[in-house]
C-alpha cells in the first residue's frame, strides 16, 4: 500500500511538471520577455513613450516568418493597454485582407466606430472614410488618446499608389492627432517600397527580428525546461528533474539531432513546435 501511495505521489508530480512546461510553450511572454535581442523591451519603450508624450511615431518590425514579430507586438500591446486603459485605440489590418485602399479604410472605419460606440455605414463612400479617419485622429489628439494602427504583411501595403499609408502618415503631421502606425513585414526592404512622398513622412524607426543562433536555441530549450525550484513540486524531484534535462541537452547525439532541425527552421515558432 505504501508503494502504492508512493507511486500516486510521483504520478501527481509528473502531472504537474508535465503541465508546467505545457503552459510555457503557450505563453510568449516567458518566451519573449527575457529574450536576449531585447525587442519587447525596445519597442514597449518606443509607444509607451509616443503614448505618454503625445507625440505621433511610426516604427517597422521587420524578420523571417516565425521569429515573434507579432507575438512581441501583441504582449506589449497587452501592458500598454493594462498601463494606459483610457488612453489607447488599437486598430488592426492586415494586408491579406486590407491590401486595397477602399477595403482599409472602410474597415479602419469600422472598427474605430466600434471603439467609439458610433455607428457605422456600410455605404460610405472612400472618401466619407477618409475624412472620418482623419476627425476621429484629431478628436482622440485633443481628448489626449493616443491611435495605434497595426499594418500586418505591411510590404502588401505599399503597392499601388499607397494611398493608405500616405493618407495616415499626412494625418500625423497634424499637430492635433496622436497616432503610432507599425508595419509588421517579413520582407527586409520593406521601407524601400515606399514612395517618396510616403518615406519622408515616415519615422525610419526599425525593429529586426532575427532567428536565435544554435546556442541562444539552446539556452531557451534550457530555460523552458527546467523546473524552477520554488514551484509547489518537492525541491528534490525539481533538482533531479533539471539534472536530467541538462544531460540530455548536453547529450552528444541529441546535440546532432537538434543542430539538424535547427539546419531545416531556426525559428522560435519551429523550436516551440519541437518542445
Amino acid at each position: 500500500m505504501a508503494v502504492a501511495m508512493e507511486t500516486e505521489g510521483e504520478n501527481h508530480h509528473i502531472v504537474k511538471a508535465l503541465n508546467l512546461l505545457r503552459s510555457r510553450i503557450c505563453d510568449t511572454g516567458f518566451i519573449f520577455k527575457d529574450s536576449s535581442d531585447g525587442n519587447y523591451s525596445k519597442l514597449k519603450f518606443m509607444i509607451s513613450s509616443s503614448v505618454a508624450e503625445a507625440c505621433n511615431n511610426s516604427i517597422l518590425l521587420l524578420g523571417p516568418r516565425g521569429s515573434g514579430k507579432l507575438a512581441v507586438l501583441d504582449l506589449v500591446i497587452q501592458d500598454l493597454l493594462l498601463q494606459y486603459p483610457d488612453s489607447i485605440s488599437v486598430v488592426r489590418l492586415s494586408g491579406l485582407l486590407h491590401s486595397d485602399d477602399i477595403s482599409a479604410f472602410k474597415e479602419i472605419a469600422r472598427q474605430l466606430c466600434m471603439e467609439h460606440q458610433l455607428l457605422f455605414s456600410k455605404a460610405a463612400s472612400f472618401d466619407d472614410n477618409s475624412q472620418f479617419m482623419v476627425a476621429v485622429l484629431k478628436e482622440c489628439g485633443l481628448a489626449h488618446k493616443s491611435v495605434i494602427f497595426i499594418l500586418d504583411e505591411f510590404d502588401l501595403f505599399a503597392q499601388g499608389k499607397q494611398r493608405l499609408l500616405y493618407s495616415l502618415l499626412d494625418a500625423m503631421q497634424s499637430v492635433s492627432s496622436q497616432a503610432v502606425v507599425i508595419g509588421i513585414s517579413c520582407r527586409l526592404d520593406a521601407d524601400q517600397l515606399l514612395e517618396k512622398r510616403v518615406r519622408s513622412r515616415f519615422s525610419h524607426r526599425k525593429l529586426l527580428f532575427l532567428p536565435p543562433s544554435i546556442e541562444n536555441s539552446q539556452r531557451l530549450l534550457a530555460h523552458m525546461l527546467t523546473l524552477p525550484l520554488e514551484s509547489g513540486l518537492p525541491y528534490d524531484y525539481a533538482v533531479e528533474f533539471n539534472k536530467r534535462v541538462q544531460n540530455i541537452i548536453e547529450d552528444k547525439k541529441f546535440k546532432e539531432i537538434f543542430n539538424k532541425y535547427l539546419n531545416f527552421d531556426s525559428s522560435v515558432k519551429h523550436l516551440l513546435r519541437f518542445l
